[in-house]
């Protein structure tokens, strides 16, 4: 999705409609592509690596009308119960963790005198045999936990991560943009009004489902364009809990940013 959303011209503000519309449409190809490839490694039909050729990328952006909206390909979900957390040390040693059950208690086993709960992320595979991601002995499904870490000249720059099914992906796009392209510090960034594309609690009809904090225009000029948006709470909890820490390299402080929309913190010590 940045690789797509990197080959076009996106608005002067995160939140004006020239940077939502075509950050949505890059999501609606990314999707494809996913359904369509991703899977175990071991198992992808293609190499990972030609997904993000320059190329290839310049392709799928140059599919994205920037006055319309396109057909849906595949529909995103709202669901999850995933936690994430990082953290770093003066030594530059960096951790991004995230934790996930998928569904309520996950898969319902224990493993013997731990306590710990094991997954359910195999309610991902495919039950259709010429699916990429078809359910088969020894494989790795595909899933939606990224905690991500972002490198500048090899050394980390950003580390960062949410909870929030098939939203995760995209409250990550909207981060990465408004950090590295419209210069916005880590607290701003997690805190500004988020969008999730996809067919939500799973319905059938997909939305553009958006907090109501976005300026009544950014809405209304999405609408007009041919998203079916929906509103949600200022601090709507289905849009994921972000945390995150970015390292300025100029002086060697670190800033993290927790989110509002659930409990959490940073802290420094």
């Amino acid at each position: 999705m940045l690789g797509i959303l990197d080959q076009l011209s996106l608005g002067s503000d995160p939140l004006s409609p020239q940077t939502i519309h075509p950050a949505v449409e890059a999501k609606k190809l990314a999707f494809a592509d996913r359904a369509a490839y991703l899977t175990d490694p071991l198992h992808m039909r293609i190499q990972p690596e030609k997904l993000i050729d320059p190329a290839y990328l310049k392709q799928r952006s140059s599919l994205i009308d920037l006055q319309h909206t396109s057909a849906v390909p595949l529909a995103g979900s709202f669901t999850g119960d995933t936690i994430y957390l990082c953290t770093a040390d003066r030594e530059g040693n960096v951790v991004s963790l995230i934790q996930s059950n998928y569904m309520g208690f996950g898969s319902g086993l224990v493993v013997d005198g731990t306590g710990i709960v094991l997954q359910n992320r195999g309610a991902y595979f495919s039950l259709d045999p010429q699916a990429a991601n078809a359910l088969a002995p020894n494989k790795r499904t595909l899933h939606t936990l990224i905690p991500s870490l972002a490198l500048r000249d090899g050394k980390p720059a950003m580390v960062f991560g949410t909870m929030g099914g098939d939203g995760q992906p995209q409250t990550h796009l909207q981060f990465y943009s408004a950090t590295a392209h419209f210069g916005l510090n880590i607290q701003q960034a997690i805190e500004m009004p988020r969008w999730i594309h996809g067919a939500p609690y799973g319905g059938n009809e997909e939305v553009l489902l958006v907090e109501e904090r976005f300026p009544d225009a950014t809405i209304q000029a999405l609408r007009q364009i041919g998203h079916n948006i929906q509103t949600g709470q200022p601090w709507l909890g289905t849009m994921g809990y972000a945390q995150g820490i970015i390292f300025d390299s100029t002086n060697g402080v670190m800033h993290g940013g927790s989110d509002p929309r659930a409990e959490g913190i940073a802290a420094g010590w």
